[in-house]
């Protein structure tokens, strides 16, 4: 859906974007009580490493910040996927925000939450409004790395990032390779035979060209033509892709073809009788899609096959 109107709705602003993950940070400080007190943010970043600082955005309408605010100084918590309870417990009205929650006194004296995967202790350094929200400017005083693994939100759930799969050159490629060997090979088979010739088409590039004894080229339409006139002579059509081989931007299929002679080829009537045909096709590749191809096979074979041909001497 696309969506025009030059003032974006509160509801669609939340759906847009909570399809972009955040982390999930407490900030906690101290009242004038020095009691400690805290709220989650998905806005804390960094802003500027040179001076050190960073940056988070509260709700005008927050009843901790102006809390923590008085203080001038905070510890931003990045929360671990452990945490779940700090981030309910932190979300709840009153005074009672810490009850039965861990944590530690950090150098500047603000809360720091156990298990957090890093603690960011900061001064306030600058404050200001922007739209509904506040925006504050933090100044780096020190740091702590934890453990466990970040809470993320997205989408209106909480969870944990996880890396992708480093690749491996070698491997990836030989899946590959084998992916296109097997895709190819099957196109081939359904094109000759099943005479589905939308599967050939599939599997070759426009420009592609077939190459048969006596230097004859062959082009697409050619090919499909040839294979259109094969189903009419022939029925039953069984392909076989007996062995296949793949290398250095060529695959190489020995087939085996089974058919009945049913149909005018080559000037010989219908015998109605099983032909078997072994050949091979070699086929230059390029960006998935094949090139060139070359095609060997004994019409002999054939023609022994309807008995008008006869290889080496005939038992009497």
């Amino acid at each position: 859906m696309t969506v025009t109107s030059p003032v974006i709705a509160p509801a669609d602003q939340r759906k847009l974007f909570g399809l972009l993950p955040t982390g999930v940070v407490a900030i906690t400080g101290m009242t004038e009580d020095d009691k400690p007190t805290g709220l989650v943010v998905g806005t804390f970043q960094s802003l500027s490493l040179e001076p050190a600082l960073v940056t988070f955005c509260v709700d005008k309408s927050s009843s901790t910040w102006p809390v923590l605010r008085n203080k001038g100084k905070f510890t931003a918590n990045i929360l671990s996927t452990t945490q779940l309870d700090v981030c309910k417990a932190l979300g709840r009205k009153g005074d009672e925000k810490f009850k039965g929650l861990s944590y530690q006194d950090s150098p500047i004296g603000t809360p720091r939450l156990d298990q957090s995967v890093a603690w960011i202790d900061c001064q306030v350094l600058s404050e200001v409004i922007a739209g509904d929200h506040f925006m504050i400017v933090g100044a780096i005083k020190a740091f702590q790395f934890g453990a466990e693994n970040a809470l993320i939100f997205s989408g209106g759930k909480f969870g944990e990032c996880q890396p992708l799969p480093t690749p491996n050159p070698e491997t990836d490629n030989n899946i590959a390779a084998a992916d296109l060997v097997s895709r190819i090979s099957n196109a081939w088979t359904k094109a000759w035979g099943e005479g589905e010739t939308a599967a050939f088409e599939n599997i070759v590039s426009p420009d592609y060209v077939r190459y048969s004894k006596g230097s004859q080229k062959l082009n697409l339409a050619d090919m499909i033509q040839q294979i259109q006139e094969s189903h009419t002579a022939f029925s039953d059509f069984k392909v076989e892709v007996l062995h296949t081989v793949q290398e250095d931007g060529f695959i190489a299929l020995h087939w085996k073809t089974v058919a009945k002679h049913t149909g005018l080829f080559m000037g010989v009537p219908a015998t109605y009788r099983n032909v078997t045909v072994h050949g091979s096709s070699f086929m230059k590749h390029k960006n998935g899609l094949i090139t060139q191809e070359w095609v060997v096979w004994d019409p002999r074979e054939l023609l022994a096959s309807i008995d008008i041909w006869h290889l080496g001497d005939k038992a009497v």
